[in-house]
């Protein structure tokens, strides 16, 4: 039998079982708060326990980790409400594999068992470069911003930033110190401040094959460095995690389509989710519901499928219009049913709730979509979610401020920022401006019908009746179901004046009734 033991600051302790199980259960939810009932239940299998009992527990698990009821670094009691754990050790059990091993399948520096669980990464405290040694406050709270914000997201398993700030007290190198903890990627960077210029550079290193992923340099003047701080971290992170996702994607697809994970099913789905056309759209949807096929309680598998049907439904890709709103409403509560805390549960629901027209309801839907921001509020496409849900509502300024803001974080955003910052320029008026980004989504999602109306009525707008009319036969190739009739049921303009609009230009592009 594996003992039970937790290492803090690399010395192991044993501890006993039932303390074991309360941090083993804390630490799977780090940065949620947990109420008694739920640790109850996790810990003590439901039985009837007083809340002394609990309270005890909790104090032998502070004793374990080094904490204490009065600091509470890393239990922290939260009034009323439970309690929060907030990671900086890693609880192991003795027998277990090497990191690398457990996250990702296999070491490093062989690809066995690739795919089968989440890419792992260590970031790296950033090299301080500027002449002030007391400026490394700055150079490690942007690792730890990024460390923070990399947590958030469940496709990844980040090692926590006790283990990774261990390597300052060490000698060697990082792509050393990677390899001993048997990661997957290695974030490392350099922070350089002089005068009122800071200078931060960061690289992605795949550890298999010691090949740099990605690489970057940003300079900014210094107003307020903390503002400054995050914007950098949160940039990162944007990129890092579309960078080590696609990067797995390929992994995944070299590897053949047998014996995969759900996660990579789910991680196959979200990739094709992006390219929306039909083909993709289907493709996304068959690799989500393999997912669930192999974890029915997985949420993400559940909102990338709940995704995939509204794409279907919104771009006129159903017999049935209604169907597939029905099944991505069935999808998203099922996400969040099955963890309150997946974001893009709560973002399919947001769009979803205000795309259905027995509902058209904004108000939840924006809710949902804050939500999602605050769940991860690094992730840029939450925020382009609120911005295309502002555009809907016929809040032009308000949209574009969140999706700008997403695209400032997230400099390779996709095409559908472009295609809902179209939408709220279109709102608001801007016909030309509208029109340059509506031709740079149709470029990059040629089979993306909503784009392509959008497209269309600019041009109309613009008395531009030529390219108006190239765009409908576009459109009509990507979707003939998608007409003036079906743009009038179906898009979710919360003002009738925009959505007339819309449907006037579509009808003096050509596009049928």
């Amino acid at each position: 039998m594996a003992r039970n033991e937790l290492r803090n600051g690399g010395i192991a302790v044993e501890i006993e079982p039932q303390v074991f199980n309360l941090i083993a259960c804390l630490a799977s939810a780090p940065g949620r708060v947990l109420s008694r009932d739920e640790i109850i239940d996790a810990v003590w299998q439901g039985r009837i326990v007083s809340d002394s009992a609990v309270s005890t527990r909790i104090n032998a698990a502070r004793q374990a980790l080094g904490d204490d009821g009065k600091s509470q670094r890393m239990i922290r009691t939260v009034s009323r409400r439970g309690f929060l754990f907030v990671p900086e050790i890693e609880v192991v059990e003795s027998a277990a594999a090497p990191i690398g091993s457990h996250a990702t399948g296999g070491r490093p520096d062989s690809d066995a068992g690739v795919g089968q669980e989440r890419p792992s990464i260590v970031v790296l405290p950033f090299d301080n470069l500027s002449d002030d040694p007391g400026q490394s406050f700055f150079s490690d709270g942007i690792a730890d911003d990024i460390i923070t914000d990399l947590s958030r997201y469940g496709e990844l398993f980040v090692i926590a930033r006790q283990s990774a700030f261990a390597f300052h007290d060490r000698d060697g190198s990082g792509y050393d110190f990677a390899r001993e903890l048997g990661v997957a990627y290695l974030l490392e960077g350099s922070v350089r401040r002089a005068g009122g210029r800071v200078r931060v550079t960061a690289q992605l290193i795949d550890m298999a094959t010691r090949n740099t992923l990605w690489a970057e340099r940003f300079d900014r003047d210094v107003e307020d460095i903390l503002d400054v701080q995050e914007e950098i971290a949160t940039v990162i992170v944007n990129t890092l995690v579309g960078q080590v996702s696609l990067r797995h994607y390929k992994r995944v697809q070299m590897s053949g389509g047998d014996a995969i994970s759900a996660y990579d099913h789910a991680l196959k789905a979200q990739q094709h989710i992006w390219d929306f056309s039909r083909e993709s759209a289907a493709r996304a949807r068959r690799e989500a519901e393999a997912a669930i096929r192999l974890d029915p309680g997985f949420a993400r598998a559940h909102a990338v499928l709940g995704w995939a049907h509204h794409i279907e439904g919104s771009n006129g890709w159903s017999e049935d219009p209604n169907r597939p709103f029905d099944k991505a409403l069935v999808h998203a509560k099922a996400a969040i049913a099955a963890d309150p805390n997946e974001p893009w549960g709560h973002c399919v629901l947001g769009f979803t709730l205000w795309w259905r027209d027995r509902d058209r309801d904004f108000r939840r839907g924006l809710e949902e979509a804050w939500l999602a921001v605050r769940l991860n509020p690094s992730n840029a496409h939450f925020r382009m979610i609120v911005g295309a849900t502002f555009a809907y509502m016929g809040q032009g300024k308000e949209a574009l401020r969140e999706i700008d803001l997403a695209m400032r974080f997230n400099p390779f955003y996709p095409g559908l920022y472009l295609v809902h910052r179209s939408r709220a320029l279109f709102v608001a008026g801007r016909f030309e401006e509208a029109l340059s980004d509506s031709e740079r989504a149709a470029v990059e999602m040629p089979g993306h019908a909503n784009a392509l109306a959008l497209l269309a009525a600019c041009y109309a707008a613009l008395d531009r009746h030529g390219r108006a009319a190239d765009a409908v036969a576009e459109l009509r190739s990507a979707s003939p179901d998608f007409t003036v009739g079906y743009a009038r049921r179906t898009l979710p303009f919360a003002d009738p004046e925009d959505l007339e609009l819309l449907c006037r230009l579509l009808g003096d592009a050509g596009l049928p009734d």
